[in-house]
Order: structure tokens, then sequence, then C-alpha cells
């Protein structure tokens, strides 16, 4: 019984193919598969893909140089392990302010930007705090830095010398694993997040602006960084 049954079903898909095929079924289910490449031909490019990513910044402070907070743009930033401890992989540019303190003191505060915080991008990554004073650029801005507060998962306040940005989308209090890795224009830090904060309110911020985070794309469509994720000249 049940061979007669399938000698019935291809007879009648059999036919619905036949009946069709003018009205183009078979030739579109022949032609899809006749444009399916066959080879793929590879070129090189130096050109790197572009990617559209979280803009981060690091905020540090070492008693060392003065008791100053440093800040600045990482170009990257990523989290690569959730258990036993949420570890992220930093890419700390050479020779800045902020790559100094992170190595003095081993910890810092990871901000996930805003676009409310677009404008401050040139500041925080296209100049150094040996030259340019970011705190009082970021006030004129409208965005002075406040301390660093946060409430614990224990209801203890968390409080620290490092100042931030308001408003951000995500606080990661991070504390330096081990040892840099030497990666050339970058040392690699890996670093394990002690605490997370966000805008008092919703878990994932306050207002609209700060639920969402400020992409590299938005940064490149406002002519803010370049297609290689430098900060765009004047």
């Amino acid at each position: 019984m049940r061979s007669i049954y399938t000698l019935f079903l291809c007879f009648f898909i059999g036919s619905l193919i036949k009946t069709n095929s003018s009205s183009g079924v078979v030739v579109a289910l022949s032609s899809s598969s006749e444009h399916l490449p066959t080879e793929c031909h590879l070129q090189p490019t130096t050109v790197p893909p572009l990617l559209d990513v979280p803009t981060y910044s690091l905020a540090t402070y070492c008693h060392k140089n003065g008791g100053q907070t440093g800040m600045n743009i990482l170009t990257y930033a990523s989290p690569i392990s959730i258990r036993p401890d949420r570890i992220w992989a930093l890419g700390l540019y050479k020779g800045t302010w902020t790559h100094e303190q992170f190595v003095s003191s081993g910890e810092g505060v990871l901000q996930l930007l805003a676009p409310k915080h677009a404008t401050l991008v040139k500041v925080l990554g296209g100049s150094s705090t040996r030259d340019v004073n970011k705190q009082e650029k970021c006030a004129g801005l409208g965005m002075p830095w406040i301390p660093f507060s946060a409430e614990t998962n224990n209801d203890e306040e968390e409080s620290s010398s490092i100042q931030v940005l308001p408003g951000c989308v995500h606080y990661l209090k991070v504390r330096l694993v081990g040892d840099l890795i030497d990666c050339g224009s970058h040392d690699l830090a890996m670093c394990k997040v002690e605490s997370m904060s966000v805008p008092s309110g919703d878990v994932g911020g306050g207002d609209d602006d700060t639920k969402q985070a400020l992409m590299t794309s938005q940064l490149r469509e406002m002519g803010i960084i370049t297609a290689q994720g430098r900060v765009a000249e004047d």
C-alpha cells in the first residue's frame, strides 16, 4: 500500500511540474542553480573589513600622575569570556597617558558611549592629556566629568577616584589580569570585570539616548572618524 502511495505522489508532483513548466517554474528552479558560482576568485587587498562596533572610552586614574583622571577612546574592546569571571580584551595604544596610567594602577572604568557623546570623540581620541585638558574640553561641550560612584550587588556604595562621563550606556569597572601582551602599536590587556553599572532607572539606561550605543558607523557618517577608524582631521 505504501509503495502505491509513493508512486502516486511521484506521479502527482511530476504532473504538477510539467503542467506549470510554461509558467516558468522549471526554468526558475534550474536558473537558480545555474547562477551559483562554481569558483571563488580572490584578490589581495590592503583595506581591512569595515566594521560597525560600539564606541568605548577608558577612564583611568593614578596617584603617581598627580591624581588626574585620564580618558581616551579605545579602538579595540571586546568581551571574550563570561565564566567563571567576565573577561574583556582591551587594545591600549602605546605612548598614551591612559596606557601609562592603566599600567601603573591596573584598573579603570570602561564606558560604553551613547550618541550624545559623539562630539567628545575628537577630544578624547584625537588629542593627548599631555597637551590638552580633556576635562575642561568636555565640560565646554556640555559633558562635565563626574565622580564614579555605583551601587554594588550587595547594596553597598562603590566609589573611586576615577571620574567618568555622565549618561553612558554602561560602565564596567575593570582590573588588569596578568601582564600586557605586546602587539606592536597596541598592547593587549586582559581585564576582569569587577562590577557593572548603568544610569539610574531601568536596567539598560535611563532616557532613550542612554539605551543605545554610539556605533562607529555613525561616527563615519558624521565625518568624525575615517574608514580606517582614525579621528578625522579638521
